[in-house]
This record gives structure tokens, sequence and C-alpha cells, in this order.
């Protein structure tokens, strides 16, 4: 059987090229159609990840927080604790103290040539003064002191003639220092005492 064709064939031919050209079409759509699925799965997964690194990071300002809450308790227990200890300490120095300065005086004498008459304490220094057969015993006296954990800023504030007694002449003497009733807590190395001339004043006060 013989087919005829009664179109033109221009007509044909831009059928033909129609169908080309809508193939195409479709093709590029379904590429842009398969380009935008998988651009989604990989945002998909980058929110995905991103949630779980954020969820991380919040678990770990939490752990943070706790651990900081903790140290904050410790801090503030330790201040209680070192108020009650200073609270001891003090009672310690008001009822121990003075019974223990006093003792490391007779102590740090350094001989039955030099002796304490009078003593008194204001605030956290001791004045002090007595009589001595030589000015030796009080440059001894005085090192003796720097030695102790229990005075410092020791300062010679007079050497003087005194009264003769059975033909034997005596010596007056003033000294301050500063004491520590709880005793010092470090002890620095004595410096040598400075002279003493009879009838004078230390020169370095």
């Amino acid at each position: 059987m013989i087919k005829i064709n009664l179109l033109p064939v221009k007509d044909d031919k831009l059928i033909n090229e129609a169908k080309g050209y809508i193939i195409i079409a479709l093709s590029s759509l379904a590429v842009v159609v398969v380009l935008i699925i998988l651009n989604s799965s990989v945002l998909a997964e980058r929110e995905q990840e991103s949630r779980l690194r954020i969820e991380e990071a919040d678990k770990e300002i939490a752990n943070l927080k706790s651990i900081m809450g903790e140290i904050q308790n410790l801090k503030e227990k330790k201040a209680k604790l070192q108020e009650k200890m200073d609270m001891i300490v003090k009672l310690q120095e008001q009822n121990i103290g003075p019974v223990r300065v006093l003792d490391e005086l007779s102590l740090k004498l350094p001989s039955n040539k030099i002796w304490i008459e009078d003593l008194s304490l204001r605030g956290d220094r001791i004045d002090m003064s007595g009589k001595t057969l030589e000015n030796q015993e009080v440059a001894n006296f005085m090192k003796q002191l720097e030695n102790s954990l229990f005075f410092s800023n020791i300062n010679l504030k007079k050497v003087a003639k005194d009264k003769v007694v059975d033909g034997v002449p005596m010596l007056s003497f003033g000294i301050d220092t500063t004491v520590h009733l709880a005793g010092r807590q470090d002890q620095p190395a004595p410096a040598p005492a400075a002279p003493v001339e009879a009838g004078g004043q230390n020169k370095q006060q």
C-alpha cells in the first residue's frame, strides 16, 4: 500500500525540530530537578549536622555552668572556713599570745646584767624600759629579739647613765618593737644591731 504525505515538506521539518526542542527542554528540566533534589539533600544533611553541633555546644555550656557553680560553692566554703580559722587564731592570740610573748621576752634576756622594769602594749607595738650594767647587754638583747618569731622592727629609743647602786654605775634603756602575738610566718636574717653609746640615743632612731 502506498502512503502519500499530504503535508508540505517544510511543516514536517518544523515538527521534527519542535520535537527535538521539547526533548532537550524535558532533559534539561529533568537535570535541574535532579540537581535541586541533590542540593536539597546536601542542605538537609548540613542542617542536621549543624543541629547536632548546636546540641553538643548547649550540653557543653550546661556542663561548664555546672562546673562554675561548683567552683563558686567551693570558693564560698573556703571563705567561710578561712573566716573561722581567722577567728580561732584571733582567740588564740588573745588568750595565749601575751603569755607567750612575756615568756619569750624573759628567754631573750642575754644575762642577769640586764632586766626589764616597765612594759606596755599599744596596738602591735611594745614599749619597754629597764636597767643594765653594760651597753653590750642592750645590743645583745636587741639581737635576741631580732632572731625571735614574735618581734620585728626593734628600735632603741635611748641608753643613758642612771644612778649608782652600791658603787656600781647603772644604765637605763628604752626599746620599742612590733609584736606578733601568733608568731611570724617567716624569719628574715637578722640585721646587726647598731652600736650603743652611753648617754646618747641610737643614730638610726
